[in-house]
């Protein structure tokens, strides 16, 4: 593939884990005007956990749009997947903007807020699967981490664009303004993100692992895909492998997206500081992973796993004691010492979404594992809400977060062993599986 192809693919298939990504983002930004608008005013309390919750409804459902989808990414081919997750994202994520107040339909406002939820989840269920296996299988072996770390360089690019919108909007417009209308656009920018993501996936080329299934198999139209529990039994160490470590990745980026932009603004800082900080630390991360993005084709994925959950694991509580000073400086400081480690982390982390399984269940098995952790790491802003609630003390969370990263650090050290170039023919993914 020439370089200018291997550009298209790299865009073609970021775009859709961009557009994902830019609405869990703004989610985080504007999760305060939410709660307000979709839930009684009367219990802050309550209405900020109701708006967590709906925020990890779509998790719940992941694992079902992961089925679904990477069942069809498997069966008909990769580039089928990438069209149909950014559609239904898109649509999604701009219906949020449409729904009207609480204050205006009552109980129907937060019903329809985790119908959007769920239609989300469907979709982001079989996005970065289906992206990753995309991208994985039109690399040269030498360079699949490489290409794959673009799906980080896009989720934080997504992730600042969302801070960068919500710090303009709040300095543009007046606070009332803010809660009556401007949370909105936010959400509605999807749609047109959306449709420029289709516009540029749509002349896609197909991979030249699944063309090759088509051959050997010797079926003239889409093959038929592995029935799916024995797949998942198949494969199942692997799973298991991966939701060992990447439980704590996806808690992790949560935190860095979510759970510390909450902590500053519940702990004196103001909007415009917590989103600035969360801004600064987004692109920090970017500049990381394009620094270190190929490292990991250099030294393997398993010293860059040890390194990064060590590092955050001593981290996060102080990244949190700085969160929690008020002051911009310090709480910057502790966003980085977060940051730093966790942009060596995710490229090693999403490559394994798919390198862990053969190429006929890549898709279904990795989105099987990866869903699995989301799961998790999508109820974290809502477990860090409640832990600080339950114990009164603003370290519960960040020490639960360090608990989860050195079980991720005991798996790797244990049990994580470099892969071959292809899992499904060597005895090393025979032992993973």
């Amino acid at each position: 593939m020439g370089g200018t192809s291997l550009r298209r693919t790299v865009v073609a298939a970021s775009i859709g884990n961009f557009v994902e990504w830019y609405e869990f983002a703004v989610y985080g930004v504007v999760a305060a005007y939410l709660s307000k608008a979709m839930f009684p005013a009367d219990d802050p309390t309550a209405a900020m956990l109701n708006t967590w919750a709906a925020y990890g409804v779509s998790f719940l459902v992941r694992p079902v749009g992961g089925v679904i989808l990477a069942r069809l990414g498997d069966r008909y081919g990769r580039r089928h997947i990438l069209y149909v997750t950014i559609t239904l994202m898109s649509v999604a994520t701009f219906c949020v903007a449409l729904i009207p107040s609480y204050a205006a339909i009552g109980i129907a406002a937060p019903v329809l807020l985790i119908c959007a939820r769920i239609a989300q989840g469907i979709a982001a269920g079989g996005e970065l699967a289906g992206a990753a296996a995309f991208l994985y299988e039109h690399a040269p072996a030498e360079r699949r981490a490489r290409m794959v770390s673009f799906l980080g360089v896009s989720t934080f690019c997504s992730i600042v664009l969302g801070s960068l919108l919500g710090t303009l909007l709040t300095l543009v417009l007046p606070a009332a303004e803010m809660q009556s209308w401007g949370w909105r656009v936010v959400f509605a920018t999807a749609l047109p993100l959306g449709f420029i993501g289709l516009y540029i996936r749509r002349s896609l080329q197909e991979t030249p692992e699944f063309q090759q299934l088509h051959v050997e198999r010797d079926v003239p139209t889409a093959p038929s895909p592995e029935p799916f529990w024995p797949a998942m039994r198949a494969n199942g160490r692997a799973i298991l492998l991966y939701l060992g470590f990447g439980t704590f990745y996806s808690i992790a980026v949560y935190v860095s997206v979510a759970a510390y932009l909450a902590f500053m603004l519940a702990n004196g800082f103001s909007e415009k500081e917590a989103l600035t900080i969360n801004t600064i630390a987004g692109l920090v991360i970017i500049a990381g992973i394009l620094l270190t993005g190929g490292l990991a084709d250099r030294v393997g994925r398993r010293p860059i796993l040890i390194a990064g959950a060590g590092a955050m694991a001593v981290g996060v509580v102080p990244t949190f004691l700085l969160g929690s000073t008020g002051t911009f400086a310090w709480g910057l400081l502790g966003a980085l010492i977060f940051a730093l480690p966790l942009s060596a982390f995710i490229t090693p982390a999403v490559i394994n979404v798919v390198e862990l399984f053969p190429a006929k269940v890549r898709v279904t098995a990795g989105a099987a594992a990866y869903n699995l952790t989301v799961i998790i790491g999508g109820f974290m802003p809502f477990v860090a809400v409640w832990l600080t609630d339950a114990t009164g003390s603003h370290l519960a969370f960040p020490a639960f977060v360090a608990a989860t990263a050195l079980v991720a650090l005991a798996v790797v050290l244990v049990w994580y062993r470099e892969p071959p170039a292809d899992p499904a023919s060597s005895e090393l993914g025979d032992e993973w599986r």
